[in-house]
């Protein structure tokens, strides 16, 4: 099998979390990525947290179906090797500020004029516009500015997604846009330019319900609390559940699961508004109820009540779960560089064309002979190139 984008060619010029993460969607899709790396060593990634073999399993993950050459875009020659491989590519991606790849002589403007049939998308931090344009960030800036921390506050102060979260939702932003693109050059028969904000991106995720009140805007508007209040985890006897009781129906049957009967004709809690009105005295009956059971006993009862219940689960606990391994949605995988390493399924799978098999995220600069090789050059060329550092 090799998924619904086999026969599509994407180069990546970018590092760390935002764009890799979204060509690594793409290539788990069946798309061939070429990683452009500079001659210095690569992506920063590569270096980050658990690794083996001078290689993270965030880069493992995040650049799995690639293949990767280290080239010097400073040089006449690095750029002509860089031209030929976008001959051959469907799709541009890079994730530099603005301006950065235009210095270079590979703005959009300049590849869509010698290609135009390319998809060329540019995801920067804030956009090409704006007092931010020029801004370097990372994702906890994202985070601050966007909503994420600010809706989060915790006995009073602000606190961050301990995930890339920010970088997560622009590498998906990306990867939509890129296979909207595609299906319109096939339309179309031209290609274009994306602009892609990781700001925007998260404003526009965010925009439905962390921002709920700020969208209807007449001054005699009902503002009701946001449902995202509500959420919360409870402590059972032993450990922690989460139990969400969406509807009325399902607080009743959440009452009689856990031997309460009375609490759900309770006036202050059987419709939603009164729970609502009533959130503190809920919030303790709920924990009240939860907590004389063990995580075991609550989700057995819940589960069989048809109310949402599942037991809060550690990092480390969530490649043995029983619907994990049911669905195999973690596997272990072999590479050659880090070994045995998990590594989770894409979320959608594609019935028609299958799950493609990506390569394993490539060493820095493995494969630069061979894509030289594929864009006519011989061993003694290659050698000449390697020898005045234009490629590594």
């Amino acid at each position: 099998m090799t998924g619904p984008l086999e026969g599509i060619r994407i180069v990546e010029m970018a590092t760390m979390i935002a764009v890799p993460a979204s060509t690594n969607l793409l290539a788990q899709q069946g798309a061939d990525i070429v990683k452009v790396e500079n001659t210095t060593g690569g992506d920063d990634l590569r270096r980050y947290g658990s690794q083996r073999g001078g290689m993270s399993g965030w880069f493992a993950n995040a650049n799995a179906g690639k293949r990767s050459i280290g080239l010097d875009l400073s040089s006449d020659e690095g750029k002509d090797i860089l031209w030929r491989l976008l001959a051959e590519a469907d799709v541009f991606i890079q994730g530099f500020r603005p301006g950065g790849m235009g210095r270079l002589g590979f703005g959009p403007d300049d590849v869509l004029a010698r290609f135009p049939s390319i998809v060329y998308a540019s995801l920067s931090g804030f956009g090409t516009s704006g007092p931010y344009a020029n801004r370097p960030v990372f994702d906890p800036v994202i985070q601050s500015l966007a909503g994420w921390a600010g809706n989060q506050v915790v006995d009073g102060a602000p606190t961050l997604v301990r995930g890339f979260v920010a970088d997560k939702v622009a590498a998906l932003t990306a990867s939509q846009a890129v296979a909207a693109a595609l299906v319109s050059r096939e339309r179309k028969g031209v290609g274009q330019h994306i602009e892609l904000s990781m700001f925007e991106a998260n404003l526009a995720f965010n925009w439905p319900d962390v921002m709920m009140h700020e969208t209807v805007l007449s001054e005699d508007a009902t503002h009701m609390p946001n449902l995202l209040g509500v959420y919360r985890l409870s402590p059972a006897s032993d450990g922690w559940v989460s139990v969400t009781a969406g509807t009325d129906g399902q607080w009743v049957s959440l009452c009689n699961a856990l031997d309460r009967p009375e609490l759900a004709v309770d006036e202050r809690f059987a419709t939603a508004s009164g729970r609502n009105a009533n959130m503190p005295a809920w919030y303790e009956a709920f924990d009240e109820m939860v907590a004389q059971f063990s995580t075991g006993e609550v989700l057995e009862r819940l589960v069989a009540a048809d109310v949402p219940a599942v037991p809060v689960l550690s990092p480390s606990e969530v490649a043995s779960n029983e619907q994990v391994v049911a669905r195999d949605a973690v596997r272990v995988v072999e590479h050659p560089v880090v070994g045995p390493m998990r590594s989770a399924r894409p979320g959608a799978r594609f019935e028609g064309d299958g799950e493609a098999s990506p390569r394993p995220a490539p060493r820095y600069a493995e494969h630069t002979d061979q894509l030289l090789s594929e864009l006519g050059f011989d061993a003694s060329a290659i050698e000449g190139l390697r020898s005045r550092g234009t490629v590594v």
